[in-house]
């Protein structure tokens, strides 16, 4: 009897000071009791037994309501890099964890994957369509006679990984995808990055990035644009959409609380223009667009460059200005360098904004030979374009539903020119093309646009003229 007392008292004394706490002086002052320490001998016996007896009761409760062992439903694995025979932790529901060899959990396992456990990853994107009827083929965007086309379904894919990390890419499928019995289909990653931002300033990125070389073709997204058709000097002097393989940085400078300077600068891997020692290039005068290099592998070790300056001195006034200068044959001996400026000027609802590219490859001449690989030496592009944007009262008062405070008309002029030739007159790809357009957009995201397109082809008296009409929006 003597020494279960004994046993009782020291059991006590040991919940007393460190399990519960009570002798300490915090929980002393939170119950208003004393801090002078409590006697072992002034513990009875019953309270002993009592202590004691709830302890039991909560760990039992504890234990009733932990999830069972053997249930994996709410397992976390760690470690997926690794081989299924490695040794990897399993993070139990109930915040244990075990160590186990393949740690495959049946069908379950295709779920074993970091974004299904904690969703962090985001899905967007865009679509567009068009109908469009020129009456004469022969023109870029224009083919002759009324046509329905499912242009693009853009997703766009973005997750936040850490607060440092993220990934970003979009999958375009263009034309209803790729079609056996068709071919005109294509499905293709737009872009895929991965960027680390060190600060504002200095952001890391690789990946396949969209190349910042002119405005044109970083905004190049159907919902964003005014008019259903691309400038061409984005299609044939800025072979848009343009993505190349690569990493450089990116960032953000504010030299004032009204200004802010962006920059981007890539190593990428460079257009693929063949073998110009062998006369395997295939230029010729309808730009270089088919010459833009692998996601893979590139056709010289000499990596090519990129880069733009924006500066934007207050708010609605943007001028920048871009390059991309490197080796375009097999043999790594020829230049192939695109310059280009661009700029925006907003004033309340006008908007003013342009785009010019000069081209210059080394090993072009004037007369171009496609069948031996002769490029065109220069090539140069513009385009200019206004904008008004209104939004008539009487028509928010009287259809409410359709015309809210985020919709508006659009009015649009652009005048365009691309000339893949510099040096020589006739060739029928060199196109003048002046384009009036009209727009509404519920909200800003989305817009249904009409466009009249008049395209002169020089020393070629045909006309190429056509309407179009686009549907376009984010999701």
């Amino acid at each position: 009897m003597r020494f279960r007392l004994m046993f009782g008292a020291l059991a006590a004394f040991s919940l007393l000071v460190g399990g519960f706490g009570l002798s300490s002086e915090a929980n002393a002052r939170e119950e208003g009791m004393s801090d002078t320490p409590i006697a072992i001998n002034a513990v009875s016996k019953e309270e002993i037994q009592q202590i004691t007896r709830t302890e039991i009761e909560e760990y039992l409760d504890q234990l009733s309501q932990a999830p069972p062992t053997t249930d994996f439903s709410n397992v976390q694995i760690r470690g997926l890099g690794q081989t299924t025979r490695s040794q990897q932790r399993i993070q139990l529901g109930g915040g244990d964890s075990v160590t186990g060899g393949s740690v495959l959990e049946g069908g379950r396992t295709v779920y074993a994957k970091p974004f299904v456990l904690a969703p962090k990853t985001i899905l967007g994107g865009y679509m567009d369509f068009t109908i469009s009827d020129c009456n004469n083929a022969g023109s870029r965007d224009c083919s002759g006679g009324l046509e329905f086309d499912q242009e693009r379904f853009v997703p766009f894919f973005y997750s936040q990984v850490t607060d440092r990390l993220s990934i970003a890419t979009e999958l375009e499928v263009e034309h209803g995808g790729p079609q056996g019995n068709q071919g005109d289909g294509d499905l293709k990653i737009e872009f895929a990055t991965m960027d680390y931002r060190f600060e504002d300033w200095a952001s890391l990125r690789a990946g396949i990035i969209l190349m910042p070389v002119g405005r044109f073709n970083l905004v190049h997204d159907s919902p964003l644009n005014d008019l259903p058709l691309r400038p061409m000097v984005s299609r044939l002097i800025i072979p848009s959409t343009f993505a190349e393989s690569g990493l450089g940085l990116f960032g953000t400078f504010y030299p004032t609380q009204l200004s802010k300077v962006d920059y981007e600068f890539y190593v990428v891997q460079g257009f693929d223009g063949g073998s110009s020692a062998a006369g395997g290039a295939t230029f010729g005068e309808g730009g270089y667009r088919g010459r833009r290099g692998s996601f893979k592998n590139d056709n010289n070790e000499a990596k090519s460059i990129v880069g733009r300056v924006s500066v934007s001195p207050f708010l609605g006034i943007e001028v920048a200005g871009s390059f991309h200068h490197g080796k375009w044959d097999d043999e790594a001996r020829k230049d192939l360098t695109i310059l280009a400026i661009d700029g925006l000027i907003q004033r309340g609802p006008f908007e003013l904004l342009g785009e010019a590219a000069w081209t210059r490859i080394e090993g072009g001449s004037k007369n171009v030979a496609a069948a031996n690989g002769t490029p065109p030496k220069r090539m140069a592009g513009y385009f200019v374009q206004g904008n008004y944007h209104f939004m008539p009262a009487v028509l928010k008062r009287m259809a409410p539903t359709h015309f809210g405070d985020s919709s508006t008309f659009t009015a649009v002029v652009r005048w365009g020119e691309a000339d893949t030739n510099t040096q020589r007159s006739g060739n029928i790809n060199d196109i003048q093309r002046l384009t009036v357009g009209f727009n509404f957009r519920p909200v800003e995201d989305s817009v249904l646009k009409f466009a009249w397109t008049f395209n002169d082809h020089k020393d070629d008296p045909q006309s190429r003229n056509g309407w179009q009409v686009s549907m376009a929006t984010y999701f």
